[in-house]
């Protein structure tokens, strides 16, 4: 599944290294043309999460009912944008968005509260 997508990406895809116990990639796609093309890689297990590479920034949507956002530096040179919806349930949500050399990021997770620091291991982990 990867290597497909790896070939209709259209640019250098990258994965997740690091990823929580149980998660697995269950679904990849690639879509747009040109500029436009995009990438989604989705993973099931404790909590659901989606990974979105891209050559165009993402849609902007307003923030979830009751989270938070703030800026994280992600790499020296990379700062990041970090929506958190944690109300002390059983499910938290988080949306992390950066771009690096070109290319656009998007990490969706819901689920299970996780620490910032778990969802910063995934982003940082993509080779």
């Amino acid at each position: 599944m990867l290597d497909t997508l790896r070939a209709e990406a259209g640019f250098t895809l990258l994965y997740p290294c690091e990823l929580p116990a149980g998660e697995a990639l269950v679904s990849a796609a690639a879509a747009g043309e040109g500029q436009r093309r995009h990438t989604t890689m989705v993973f099931a297990g404790p909590f659901d999460l989606t990974l979105g590479q891209a050559l165009a920034p993402p849609a902007v949507s307003p923030d979830p009912t009751g989270a938070s956002r703030i800026y994280i530096p992600l790499y020296p040179d990379v700062r990041a944008i970090l929506i958190e919806r944690n109300d002390g349930s059983q499910r938290a949500f988080y949306q992390l968005l950066w771009e690096r050399d070109g290319v656009y990021f998007e990490i969706v997770a819901d689920g299970p509260p996780q620490s910032r620091r778990l969802i910063l291991e995934i982003a940082r982990s993509l080779e």
